[in-house]
């Protein structure tokens, strides 16, 4: 099978995979993206992991992650749940540091840093989702998804247009074929995409699924970059391999990582 074939085919199974967990339930949401998560997160440690003198997180960073993702899930479904799931991410946290006592590291706290910062850049995000997904106590699965497709639509037409038009570069330290005629690109055609979703959906105001649509245009090629900068820093092309002819999850997703909370923290305000 030819690379392009095969990334083609990754990357619908990809995004019906997407449309069918945000739209079927938010139980289905809560589920996916947690898996996502967890994967996102494995690959963040091991990239880290791969700097000389610091420690693969062990298992207490994933029951560190699962408990936060959980917590999000909680209030999205406004359950006491929360109050448990508070409860062991303190008691997490502080299991961490005492275990990291035992470990006889010269970087514990660069250790201790970076499990806790894989939580906070991969997991957060994703399980934001799950309060994107219900707005007002109401299943509004047309809201999460448009920031998907507006993720989409500015990656899309950023790399076309800036491999027709790009010249001047965007980033060039960071990643070298980005330019800003292929970020102007991405831009326009992801607020087009706004109006025509707010056209065909009554969850948000127009000027809603413009803001969103922004928001994932300028804060995503940010994301893109800050994704760049980790891998280059530990000297990898590919977040993972999961994803044939697509690379990782981070790689698939890292857009988003940046783009979930300002979306979030904008709704919050708006509403």
């Amino acid at each position: 099978m030819s690379n392009l074939l095969t990334r083609a085919v990754t990357g619908a199974i990809y995004v019906l995979s997407v449309i069918l967990a945000i739209f079927i339930h938010p139980k289905v949401t809560a589920i996916y993206f947690f898996i996502i998560a967890m994967m996102g997160l494995w690959e963040f440690y091991n990239i880290a992991s791969k700097k000389e003198g610091i420690t693969r997180a062990n298992i207490i960073g994933f029951l560190l992650a699962i408990s936060v993702y959980w917590f999000f899930v909680g209030l999205s479904l406004h359950t006491n749940f929360v109050a448990i799931c508070l409860f062991l991410i303190m008691l997490k946290i502080m299991a961490l540091f005492i275990a990291e006592l035992y470990q006889k590291s010269e970087n514990s706290f660069t250790n201790i840093a970076y499990t806790i910062l894989g939580v906070i850049y991969v997991v957060v995000p994703l399980a934001l989702t799950n309060l994107l997904v219900i707005l007002h106590g109401e299943f509004s699965p047309m809201i999460l998804m448009s920031v998907f497709i507006f993720a989409w639509c500015n990656d899309t037409f950023a790399y076309l247009t800036g491999m027709k038009f790009g010249k001047h570069k965007l980033f060039e330290r960071i990643s070298p074929k980005k330019t800003w005629e292929g970020w102007i690109g991405g831009f326009v055609f992801t607020i087009i995409a706004a109006i025509i979703v707010a056209y065909f959906s009554d969850a948000l105001h127009t000027i809603d699924f413009i803001a969103i649509a922004v928001i994932t245009s300028v804060f995503g090629t940010f994301g893109d970059l800050v994704e760049s900068m980790f891998k280059r820093q530990f000297g990898v092309k590919d977040s993972g391999n999961i994803l044939p002819g697509h690379g990782g999850i981070l790689d698939r997703f890292d857009i988003l990582l940046v783009v979930l909370p300002i979306v979030f923290c904008y709704l919050l305000i708006r509403f």
